[in-house]
């Protein structure tokens, strides 16, 4: 059968880089259960989900063995036949269910040309039923597993109660195609290119800021026997990670969103803002912070509906004086990101061999230990026909990070906001994530309430 080959995007190629680099798959892997508390007809379950598959094309994509020169493609196979099973775990607790499906989140897709998908049908304690699916991060992020859901649950609520048929999804392949044209055009590269070039020629070298302090830089700079070294070393070995869940009540949320809403600030860039001087508070008032920050690339329907991995990931970098006001903090920060977001489609890996070259940092080193995403979309399923059934949902952690600490920031279904904080065991503790979490919440809401109070005064009054 012919075929179509294509390269792989800027945001594959993220996702890629990080599997070669550390020789694993698990992290670049997304897993998330979805079951509602009711008796679900299986059977046409599993017909909705085999038909997602033909709907959703990323759930068909596979990746060739890499090239010579370690260059993989991908194609998209025309169907996937393979049965679905399912899996009895209702008379455990949801804690062991959820264990062990944490489990399944840890194994990986070996090898090459095979598919990068897995789908269970569950049903679980409590009288839910629903399915857990499992997939490579190069295929999907967390905003396309949210729109194959619902999309599913469309489909099940069309065959069992003759509601509308939902609308077909956007072709993957033909998203792609777009994509790909556009990362080709020479004059669009080379002006994202100048773009991040001129930051650095502004700017200069970054400077690492780590969550416990600066004593991992000091520890970095003996290491290296150099005093003046700016980046901190990378954790090579032990990648493992654990998951700490915070949740801010609805109340407190709707105070965060209206603050957001009333002075026309991203819910983006008021994290950005409180991690940042949470991570100047404890580096002893540092002004150069830098965070890694994800954003989604989804700004038409074709690209919501089409699946795909679109989540990218940029440095957010941000020198701040003491005096600067909280509001004028968060409007710089949102300046920031507003012209990051304008070149978006550029491989973020070059952004990181620049700077290699400029700066002859030590090989796995970084000068970021904080990663976020904001999640908009709770993973509800967002269907009248099914209002008022109770839903089960969780994402889980892949087991491995190459990132210090990642901060997934979601809504729950009941309007409150979930913190989950992704950190590696090797040199983190969940009391690490309790007091950055605690301190986290006391420098947003002090700027809230107060938004010309400065940084220097919110960092003393927390």
């Amino acid at each position: 059968m012919e075929r179509t080959y294509y390269p792989l995007t800027a945001a594959q190629k993220m996702h890629h880089h990080w599997i070669n680099r550390y020789h694993t798959q698990q992290v670049s892997g997304v897993s998330v259960v979805a079951a509602l508390q009711a008796e679900l007809d299986m059977a046409l379950l599993e017909k909705c989900l085999r038909e997602e598959i033909c709907r959703y094309g990323c759930m068909r994509v596979r990746f060739t063995r890499p090239d010579k020169h370690g260059e993989v493609q991908q194609y998209i196979m025309k169907r996937d036949n393979r049965k679905l099973k399912t899996f009895d775990l209702s008379d455990l607790s949801m804690e062991k269910a959820d264990e062990i499906m944490q489990g399944w989140a840890y194994e990986t897709f070996e090898g090459d040309d095979v598919p990068m998908c897995e789908i269970r049908l569950m049903k679980l304690p409590e009288g839910y039923e629903g399915f857990f699916i499992h997939m490579d991060h190069r295929l999907i992020d967390s905003c396309g597993l949210v729109v194959m859901i619902n999309d599913v649950m469309k489909l099940y609520t069309h065959y069992r109660f003759q509601a509308p048929r939902p609308e077909p999804l956007a072709d993957y392949e033909e998203v792609l195609r777009t994509d790909l044209a556009k990362a080709s055009r020479q004059k669009r590269f080379l002006k994202d290119k100048k773009f991040w070039e001129d930051q650095l020629d502004t700017w200069g070298e970054p400077l690492y800021s780590d969550i416990q302090g600066p004593e991992v830089l000091d520890r970095a700079r003996k290491k290296h026997n150099d005093p003046t070294l700016r980046a901190a070393d990378i954790e090579m070995e032990n990648l493992f990670v654990q998951v700490k869940d915070y949740i801010l009540e609805p109340e407190p949320t709707r105070r965060m969103l209206d603050f957001c809403q009333t002075h026309q600030i991203s819910v983006t860039n008021l994290l950005l803002l409180g991690i940042r001087t949470y991570l100047s508070k404890v580096n002893n008032g540092q002004e150069d912070i830098t965070i890694q920050n994800f954003i989604s690339r989804r700004s038409t329907k074709a690209e919501w509906t089409s699946g795909g991995s679109r989540t990218i990931m940029f440095p957010c970098r941000t020198v701040m004086t003491p005096d600067t006001e909280f509001l004028d903090a968060a409007y710089e920060i949102q300046n920031v990101q507003n012209r990051i977001y304008l070149h978006s489609n550029y491989d973020p890996e070059l952004i990181v061999q620049e700077m290699k070259h400029r700066y002859h940092t030590p090989e796995h080193t970084a000068y970021e230990s904080c990663y976020l995403t904001y999640q908009p979309m709770p993973v509800s399923v967002d269907n009248p026909y099914l209002e008022g059934i109770r839903t089960h949902a969780r994402w889980f952690a892949n087991g491995a990070a190459t990132k210090k600490m990642y901060l997934t920031v979601s809504h729950t279904p009941d309007g409150g906001t979930c913190f989950s904080f992704h950190y590696q065991t090797a040199h983190l503790c969940e009391k690490d994530m309790e007091i950055m979490y605690y301190y986290l919440m006391r420098v947003l809401f002090a700027g809230m309430e107060d938004p010309e109070i400065t940084l220097g005064e919110i960092m003393e009054k927390v």
